[in-house]
């Protein structure tokens, strides 16, 4: 995860952190209580429309698309930083340079056909769903950029330009998450963090 990410995240959750640790005795370890799983018997149920399906997708943090697409983004970035490492030595028509771009071409294509589809944004909170189109335009116009390129300064432009806009939208993601995330889910959270520092 990207150093600044992290320095965001460690920021908007640190008053948290530090309450817990306040309130925290040092040798006594967090206590997790489960509630009781109830035993019933398995019903056959109809299989969940698609619809259904892609809105819970959409709206859960592990396969988000906007998560998701964040994830594409920076492996296009990272593709075309790269490149732009061969294509200094090696010129733009080197197979390194071309292999790195038609990788990051099918990272925005996932992006664009997959996470950001109408039907999986329709659904999103406003502030998730300005984001998924801020990546979405993003994707669009680094792929076409990527697509008419023809000199090595070019990918440079496309390079920084990527490498900006996935920084921006991923800052902007997780502070909004952050904020809209509940007290409990935050404390969850911040004392998962500190049962990893201490088991270290």
């Amino acid at each position: 995860m990207n150093a600044q990410i992290i320095a965001v995240i460690v920021q908007e959750g640190g008053r948290f952190i530090s309450e817990i640790l306040r309130t925290r005795s040092p040798k006594r370890k967090a206590q997790v209580e489960y509630p009781p799983i109830a035993v019933e018997s398995i019903e056959p149920q109809e299989a969940p429309e698609q619809t259904t399906a892609k809105t819970d997708k959409a709206s859960s943090i592990e396969a988000g698309c906007v998560p998701c697409s964040l994830g594409h983004l920076s492996v296009c970035a990272g593709n075309i930083n790269e490149a732009m490492r061969f294509a200094r030595s090696k010129g733009i028509d080197s197979n390194e340079v071309i292999d790195r771009v038609s990788h990051c071409l099918q990272e925005l294509n996932a992006l664009e056909r997959e996470d950001l589809t109408p039907e999986m944004i329709i659904n999103l909170p406003k502030w998730e769903k300005d984001l998924a189109v801020e990546a979405l335009e993003t994707s669009r116009a680094t792929r076409h950029l990527l697509e008419g390129m023809t000199t090595v300064d070019e990918l440079e432009k496309v390079a920084a330009k990527t490498q900006t806009a996935n920084t921006h939208i991923s800052r902007k993601w997780f502070k909004q998450r952050l904020a809209k995330m509940p007290k409990e889910e935050k404390a969850k959270l911040a004392e998962k963090a500190i049962e990893q520092l201490e088991g270290e």
